[in-house]
């Protein structure tokens, strides 16, 4: 749809267009729009999918520095909240233990169908290995690494400048220096993802759309591109194509929840119900039936099935995890219409 439009039209058009509108995101605004209640949560399982417990799980940062820590429970359960949005390797060590560590790559991509609600519940399981004894012959492999690039020295010192200055809500800056960075290296794919992304966050679809799509020819293999191009393209009108990109997220992230969520949303919008119910119920039985969007969602396809009563009960939970809902008074009107026309 937008494949005329080349790089240079791209950055001349972040430029002209939206160096304005990022002088409004002070840090104060900034603050208030991300409530960082992003959560990772997942179970540590040993090779007989037993749950292990007292073991210790760190969230590490795109640079892997250390975010959090904790320790599984008896059922196995871990849990990370209050999380700005980003990508975070989760490394499950061994401690003593007689496994071997393993690390995971986690996409936190805070994306709502309504704006303003986005929250990111990630559901990441890991299956431990037995340590192999010393001497064994075994070629060790970086489970978190996907993609590696060497770009110039002056586009990562920009591109790193700039995920600093996001860090501390200069935004205006730091979405800058990203977008100089990739003005000093065109293929730069962190820098284009992250780019692509920080605009779809901002509403910002059609530079969101030629940054991501870019993206996605540097490395295929990127989930947070192909997801958040997604959006992109369902904001945009383009569906099919959407539909096509969250499919993509789903095959290379099958535990996402917000991959899940979007291709339901997606699919219920060209009103194939039934494609749509089993992506939502995916995405609620991932989040273990706390996200609030999926309920909502899912609410609408039983409405369209004419199942009143599971429209009505999802509505009903909605609310329950949503209770911040500013017309739950109207939705609750919704609720009793749906139950009385049951009755």
């Amino acid at each position: 749809m937008y494949a005329g439009v080349t790089m240079r039209k791209v950055f001349a058009l972040l430029f002209v267009v939206f160096g304005a509108s990022l002088a409004l995101f002070s840090p104060a605004r900034a603050q208030t729009q991300s409530q960082n209640r992003n959560t990772i949560t997942g179970f540590i399982f040993d090779e007989d999918r037993r749950p292990v417990s007292e073991v210790y799980v760190e969230l590490q940062s795109e640079n892997y520095s250390l975010v959090s820590r904790t320790q599984t429970r008896g059922s196995g359960m871990f849990t990370f909240t209050g999380l700005a949005p980003g990508q975070y390797y989760v490394k499950v060590l061994n401690g003593g233990k007689d496994f071997e560590e393993q690390v995971r790559l986690v996409s936190l991509v805070p994306l709502s169908s309504v704006q303003g609600r986005g929250i990111a519940q990630e559901h990441v399981d890991i299956n431990l290995k037995k340590r192999k004894a010393p001497g064994s012959d075994v070629v060790k492999k970086s489970p978190g690494v996907i993609f590696a690039q060497q770009p110039p020295a002056e586009a990562k010192q920009l591109y790193e400048d700039g995920i600093l200055d996001l860090d501390l809500k200069k935004d205006a800056q730091g979405l800058d220096k990203i977008k100089r960075s990739l003005e000093v290296y065109p293929d730069y794919f962190v820098a284009l993802e992250r780019l692509g992304t920080e605009y779809v966050t901002r509403g910002h679809y059609v530079a969101a759309f030629v940054l991501l799509t870019k993206a996605l020819q540097v490395n295929s293999r990127s989930f947070s591109s192909a997801l958040a191009l997604g959006v992109a393209e369902y904001r945009l009108g383009a569906t099919d194509e959407a539909i096509g990109h969250f499919k993509q997220a789903v095959d290379l992230e099958k535990t996402s929840t917000n991959a899940h969520l979007w291709l339901g949303i997606a699919l219920l919008s060209k009103s194939r119900h039934g494609e749509a119910l089993l992506s939502l119920l995916e995405a609620n039985r991932l989040s273990g039936g706390t996200l609030a969007e999926a309920h909502w969602q899912l609410a609408r396809v039983y409405k369209e099935q004419k199942k009143y009563v599971l429209a009505a009960d999802e509505l009903e939970l909605f609310l329950k995890y949503s209770p911040e809902a500013k017309d739950a008074a109207s939705i609750r009107q919704v609720i009793d219409s749906l139950r009385s026309k049951k009755a």
